[in-house]
């Protein structure tokens, strides 16, 4: 018996492994993965229950809503005696399904992120072992997918089938060298997904959304679960394997009318934008000391060079003014974010962006407010670019903020 398997039989409660002994699915090799899925609604709720059998040492679960009476019929993890009070409390989905990953299998750690993907900090995400994707929009499944990319995470992106609910697809992404989820798409909605990206059109879930009230958007629980059940064996054995390779795989499966899978590899696009070599995060510097809360982009001038800027991710929206009542406010919001926000005056719609920032030059009056107010995630990766004379070179700075495992945690207001 391996010393793995020896200190989990002495663990309260711990699960009896053995059957998974000779699998590709081991203890030792579970007992030390961290994995992170990211939306938990049907699919998300099917990858979190399996990897939570196997025994994950660690699930981060990310999601943004909060569990409603139509989920019931679709999500494993929200169907218990007590899921009324949930419901009419309005409690997060991510809280929820790490409450009930936690009991499928104590000997998982299971630890909650109430936001966006946007609102992730790289630094989390670099922590991750492996990245599930179970979102059901394009604009998610980018800023995830581009992160990945820079950090060279494996991504394993899984969804349901839009007109046949008895289809599916997962897709893998193997990283750094390989193609994203972009590269995938054609020129012309490339340039689509790129300006919802940027906030000059509606996010493709507000889209998504309009079509699931019209009733145009049906999921099955049977679906999400032999998608999910795909996403995590192929995603898993792809991980363990650590076969290096440029190549992406798609697995698209059709169950009706006639049963099919097809197996598509696929390549980096030469003409997608994501894959500027300077963008891939490299030589990166922690700080342990000081938090979002405290430090400002004066203080990383100061720290890496005073002859440097600050590059932001996604433009930020700095002022912005409702053109109904006339009140004007700091949002400090990405601007895709800020497409559907709200006038906190009057609750109107009708806003005007006022200002916005895609960087921070030291001496700019913005470098003295906190990386907190100005919108940026915790634990985020900042990219400093440092100016000299042999030209101009990026710099990756991590704000080590620490979060508690086991918890929920808002990274959001």
């Amino acid at each position: 018996m391996s010393s793995v398997q020896e200190v989990d039989a002495a663990h309260p409660g711990a699960r009896d492994y053995s059957r998974l002994a000779t699998t590709e699915f081991r203890r030792e090799r579970m007992a030390s993965l961290t994995a992170l899925v990211v939306g938990v609604g049907a699919l998300g709720n099917e990858v979190a229950k399996y990897l939570a059998l196997l025994g994950a040492r660690k699930i981060w679960l990310l999601d943004r809503d909060r569990v409603e009476a139509s989920n019931l019929t679709r999500s494993v993890l929200f169907c218990f005696p007590d899921i009324q009070e949930h419901l009419r409390a309005g409690t997060p989905k991510a809280e929820v399904a790490a409450r009930r990953v936690r009991e499928i299998n104590p000997d998982v750690s299971a630890t909650a992120f109430v936001g966006e993907v946007g609102d992730l900090g790289l630094g989390i995400l670099r922590r991750a072992d492996l990245i599930f994707c179970c979102v059901d929009n394009e604009a998610a499944r980018a800023v995830l997918s581009r992160a990945c990319l820079r950090l060279g995470k494996l991504l394993v992106d899984g969804g349901l089938g839009l007109i046949n609910y008895s289809g599916g697809l997962v897709s893998i992404f193997p990283g750094a060298d390989g193609p994203c989820y972009v590269c995938r798409k054609g020129q012309t909605r490339r340039r689509e997904l790129l300006q919802e990206l940027f906030g000059t059109e509606d996010p493709c879930w507000v889209k998504e959304k309009r079509q699931e009230e019209r009733g145009i958007v049906p999921t099955t629980p049977l679906m999400a679960s032999i998608i999910g059940a795909l996403q995590v064996e192929v995603g898993l054995r792809r991980f363990f394997s650590a076969v290096p390779g440029t190549e992406g795989t798609s697995y698209r499966l059709v169950l009706n009318p006639v049963p099919e899978l097809q197996v598509i590899e696929f390549s980096r696009s030469p003409n997608c934008p994501l894959h500027e070599p300077e963008d891939r995060i490299s030589g990166l510097e922690t700080l342990k000391q000081g938090c979002s809360q405290e430090i400002t982009p004066r203080l990383l001038f100061e720290q890496v060079s005073l002859s440097s800027y600050l590059t932001l991710d996604w433009p930020l929206t700095v002022g912005a003014c409702c053109r109904s009542c006339g009140y004007s406010w700091r949002p400090f919001l990405r601007r895709a974010r800020m497409r559907h926000e709200s006038c906190p005056g009057c609750g109107s719609v009708d806003i005007a962006e006022t200002s916005t920032l895609s960087e921070i030059e030291s001496g700019s009056p913005w470098q003295d407010y906190t990386l907190a107010e100005l919108g940026f995630p915790r634990s985020q990766i900042h990219q400093l670019v440092v100016r000299s004379q042999d030209g101009s070179r990026p710099h990756y700075v991590e704000i080590g903020d620490s979060f508690e495992e086991g918890q929920a945690i808002k990274l959001c207001s």
